[in-house]
């Protein structure tokens, strides 16, 4: 059975107790060297114990976990976030199919988290593969909500960072979402457009149809219909669903 050395971040020491025993009695094969209540206790102990895995809450005071993450130039060691809070973060965390227990949890849930991280180191990261979903996941969260907003999109051949206002729009192929841009050019990126949406949603896109995302900021009018259609600055309209008109027009008139 191949163990797993753990480090549990947590302000609340009752969360950190529980889940430490948890882990005793069900996942025999992780091996929890500590556990801390802050970000600046963390980083520390990270670089001297050299986890395989670390258990990290996401809401804590002063510093929340993301703050923690990004203190790493690389981040070695596998990564389960743990919160109470379903939002933007949570958000964002299931965008880039990274692990997470949201509180309170089951063992069986705790199981098939820690199962998925033993899977990995056993695997280990292929030589060929230039970010992993945390890598992508970091970048997003450090720039969605800069003055200057990129996101990273992973393609077959790494990472490509746009702006998130030169985004017109993003269509859905099925599993697939082609995103289009001010430049004319287009990315079919591996991710549904739900994905997207629940991304992207608090930065000023929102979702017309069913196949379509646009980002208001491009939109240059609205066309009177049963639904209408978004008239969009690379010269596309993009029909409007009739169900979802009065949400539109009352967000397309905040801007």
């Amino acid at each position: 059975m191949s163990e797993l050395k753990a480090i549990i971040v947590d302000d609340e020491q009752h969360c950190i107790d529980a889940l430490r025993t948890m882990l005793e009695k069900k996942c025999p094969e992780v091996t929890v060297l500590a556990g801390v209540n802050s970000v600046s206790e963390a980083k520390g102990l990270i670089d001297e114990l050299q986890p395989d895995l670390v258990f990290l809450d996401v809401e804590m005071p002063h510093q929340n976990g993301f703050e923690l993450l990004k203190q790493f130039d690389k981040v070695w060691f596998d990564v389960i976030f743990t919160t109470a809070f379903e939002q933007y973060a949570l958000k964002a965390i299931k965008f880039n199919a990274l692990d997470y227990l949201l509180k309170p949890f089951s063992v069986q849930e705790l199981q098939e988290a820690v199962q998925k991280s033993r899977e990995r180191k056993t695997a280990g990261r292929p030589k060929e593969q230039t970010s992993s979903p945390l890598d992508v996941f970091l970048q997003n969260m450090k720039t969605l909500h800069q003055t200057h907003r990129k996101i990273a999109l992973p393609t077959i051949n790494g990472l490509v960072f746009m702006p998130v206002q030169n985004i017109v729009r993003c269509e859905s192929t099925g599993n697939y979402t082609k995103i289009f841009f001010t430049d004319k050019k287009h990315l079919l990126v591996s991710r549904p457009l739900k994905e997207f949406e629940e991304l992207l949603s608090d930065v000023d896109f929102f979702r017309v149809h069913n196949s379509h995302l646009i980002n208001l900021q491009q939109m240059q009018s609205y066309i009177q219909g049963e639904g209408g259609f978004a008239l969009m600055t690379d010269g596309t309209q993009v029909e409007v669903s009739r169900r979802r008109k009065a949400e539109f027009l009352k967000r397309a008139m905040q801007f």
